[in-house]
């Protein structure tokens, strides 16, 4: 372990907190839900303040019934299972939780908020820490075993107060770039509009008369016995994004000689998504001939233009921007799902000037959105500069660089002998186990 500095200590979580699990009622039983008692779930926590409304209630039979306890404000609470492994929250009003959530109640003389800032900071080990099979996981041992650096209390106190003055200043610039984010994308949208505006007055014609539209291969087709197939690259829905092609991860997928002849890609084919979540409908972008002998799934569209009658670029600005509205219009939608399909697809209807000003209008528009596209890359480079930031301030101040040390604080080591002796006066009671029905 490394050197602490003036009055620092090593301890275990469990040395200077309690730490606890939930649990979750019978879903069986109705009677154990919708009473008055906040009980928090793994996701609801957000790296932040936690309490007040939460998702579900429960009544104090259903608290009775299972492992859940209330907690006092204050406590830190981790997500231990699945996707939301490493969340923290800090309790500010009274709630229990399910048995996914570690509880940690800091001891007379911790600073909760010190230990949720901590746990912050270590969440990078947490996460390298979990085990299991598909979801990993971490549990409450592992956490109430970490060794962690103890300031005075003092100190403690002066350490929060400045990671959360250092925080504040982060989150308001951090604002400030996500505003400019939301007003480049709008730019973005303006300079596409003000240029298709000045061929307004151009003729109107379908996609499907600029050009061939065939649909791709199926995944997972049954063939009959014997046919002879190859791995062969192929484009998903995820490869195709609205304005550009991401190609860092391309899988492959059985087909015959004749599937990939009659499906392989040239470069300028126009491709655009049948659809999948709403902002997948209908976007896409042009292919380059990045990948030799690639082909596209059925839920990929390929447009192959008639290079007398469209330029692609053309076609696919005015597709990502006009096209979305139309696509929403005429495609087939569910609640979170939507589709287009060929025949609505041939009927998109474009406006077609001279390809000699088709390449124009690309020209000048892509001069705009070059420029907004380096604005956008010089705010996404700082949001990665503010978030460094803050692990920067979260290492130092874990490292005893972050507020000065004060030779007259109380040392760590009398606090940690002070709540070993209130333990030793004070044993903690023994709560009985009850099965739990995991959510």
């Amino acid at each position: 372990m490394r050197e602490l500095p003036l009055g620092w200590a090593w301890a275990r979580i469990e040395e200077i907190a309690e730490t606890s699990s939930g649990g979750t009622p019978s879903r069986t039983e109705a009677r154990y839900f919708g009473g008055d008692i906040p009980w928090l779930k793994s996701g609801e926590l957000r790296d932040g303040p936690v309490g007040g409304e939460t998702e579900e209630y429960l009544t104090r039979a259903g608290l009775e019934s299972s492992n859940a306890r209330m907690l006092d404000a204050g406590t830190v609470l981790v997500a231990m299972y699945g996707a939301t492994t490493g969340r923290l929250g800090l309790l500010t009003s009274p709630a229990t939780t399910n048995q996914a959530v570690c509880a940690i109640e800091a001891q007379d003389g911790a600073e909760p908020r010190f230990l949720f800032y901590l746990l912050l900071h270590l969440r990078r080990f947490l996460l390298s820490s979990r085990s299991g099979g598909a979801q990993p996981n971490i549990n409450q041992g592992l956490v109430a075993n970490l060794d962690v650096p103890v300031p005075p209390p003092q100190e403690q106190r002066r350490i929060v107060a400045e990671i959360e003055t250092q925080f504040t200043r982060l989150d308001a610039a951090v604002a400030v770039l996500q505003r400019a984010q939301v007003n480049l994308k709008r730019c973005r949208s303006s300079a596409t509009e003000a240029a298709f505006a000045s061929h307004a007055a151009a003729p109107i014609r379908f996609l499907g008369d600029l050009g061939e539209i065939v649909g791709g291969l199926t995944k997972g087709q049954k063939r009959r016995p014997g046919t002879r197939t190859r791995p062969t690259p192929y484009l998903r829905v995820a490869n195709v994004q609205r304005g550009r092609l991401d190609l860092d991860n391309i899988k492959l997928i059985e087909a015959t000689e004749e599937e990939t002849r009659a499906l392989q890609l040239m470069p300028g084919d126009v491709l655009l998504n049948e659809g999948g979540d709403r902002d997948k409908l209908g976007r896409g972008w042009i292919w380059e001939g990045q990948i030799a002998g690639c082909i596209h799934q059925n839920h990929v569209f390929r447009v192959r233009l008639n290079p007398l009658l469209a330029v692609p670029k053309f076609v696919s600005h005015y597709a990502n921007h006009f096209g979305q509205k139309y696509f929403f219009k005429e495609g087939k939608q569910t609640t979170n799902l939507a589709s287009i399909n060929m025949t609505k697809l041939r009927a998109l209807p474009i406006p077609s000037p001279s390809v000699e000003e088709q390449e124009r209008l690309v020209a000048g528009l892509e001069d705009r959105l070059s420029m907004v596209d380096n604005l956008e890359c010089s705010v996404e480079a700082n949001l990665r500069r503010a978030a460094s930031l803050r692990h920067a301030i979260l290492k130092k101040a874990f490292e005893g660089k972050l507020v000065p040390q004060d030779p007259n604080d109380e040392p760590a080591s009398v606090l940690l002998e002070r709540i070993r002796a209130a333990r030793a006066h004070t044993p903690a009671p023994r709560i009985p186990r009850k099965r739990e029905a995991r959510t």
